[in-house]
Parts: C-alpha cells; structure tokens; sequence
C-alpha cells in the first residue's frame, strides 16, 4: 500500500467517523508516520509545536481505534492499515 492509498482509506475512515476529510496537518502527520518520522521532525516541517502536533496525532489515533476496534497508535498504525485493506 503506498501512501496515497494509505491517506485515501485514512480519509474515508476520518469521514465516516467525523464527517469531515483529513485535513493538511492530519495529512502531514500521517505521511510522516509513516515515513518513520519522530513527532519533533514533522513539526519543524509544518512550522508548529512538536504538542499540536502530538495533539493533533493522538486525536487520529482515538479516531482510528474506534474505527478499527483496537488499540491504534504511532507504532502499530502500519500493521493496523495493513490488518484493515485486507478486511474490507
């Protein structure tokens, strides 16, 4: 799964849980995870504190483990992506 497909299935997750689509710093957050960024490094990129950003992550996280129904964060969001694009 490349990351546009892992940003479109992300933004449909957020949608139909929020009703609104991921937004830039969502998107930046996102990419960066996945690239194996540390928070500190994807804050310097979007010019914010290193606290929204982890704000602002912890947030996607809560969101995606009601969707997914199980504990989603930093470390496992990968393996819980990949465990989802096989399910649906």
């Amino acid at each position: 799964m490349d990351i546009q497909e892992i940003l479109n299935l992300a933004d449909n997750f957020i949608f139909s849980k929020t009703g609104k689509h991921l937004d830039d710093l969502q998107q930046v957050i996102l990419r960066g995870v996945f690239q194996g960024k540390k928070y500190s490094e994807i804050a310097q990129e979007c010019q914010c504190t290193n606290g929204h950003v982890r704000d602002v992550a912890s947030e996607l996280w809560k969101t995606f483990s009601e969707t997914f129904g199980e504990q989603v964060n930093k470390s496992n969001l990968r393996t819980a992506f990949d465990r989802w694009q096989f399910s649906i």
